[in-house]
């Protein structure tokens, strides 16, 4: 009995390892954008300051349980945001694009909802008024 449980713990430490290696499509560019140094150690790449322009984000909430998320500004991106009312959201995610930001998102009301993933030129100074209760807007830049 004793020598069946250690025959069951070696292949399930087996198989933990089997699994622990396996890879999907994205590993590639997930390991790419970290840039990954061998097998266990990750650094991230920080955004270049030879430009001399900094990113701004500018954020005023006035409510409860406002949310707001930025997910990789680029180095010259400027953002400002103004929420105001309860449970308001707003998530911005860039991460591949070469265009740089310059957006304004106003949300008013109670539980909207905003997304914005990627960046291109339509998105050059924007101005996004949400004003209402209970809506949601996602917005999915491409580009070439």
């Amino acid at each position: 009995m004793k020598s069946l449980i250690i025959f069951f713990m070696l292949i399930f430490a087996f198989q933990a390892t089997i699994i622990a290696q396996q890879t999907d499509e994205n590993t590639f560019i997930i390991n790419e954008y970290f840039g990954v140094i061998g097998e266990n150690h990750a650094v991230k790449k920080s955004p270049s300051l030879n430009s001399g322009i900094a990113s701004y984000v500018n954020l005023i909430q006035t409510g409860r349980d406002n949310n707001i998320y930025i997910k990789s500004l680029q180095t010259g991106d400027n953002q400002v945001i103004n929420q105001v009312g309860y449970k308001n959201n707003y998530e911005y995610y860039n991460f591949y694009s070469t265009e740089k930001s310059s957006l304004s998102v106003n949300q008013e009301g109670t539980l909207n909802s905003l997304q914005i993933f990627g960046e291109n030129s339509l998105m050059k100074d924007a101005i996004i008024n949400q004003k209402s209760d209970f809506k949601s807007v996602i917005i999915k830049n491409y580009t070439n």
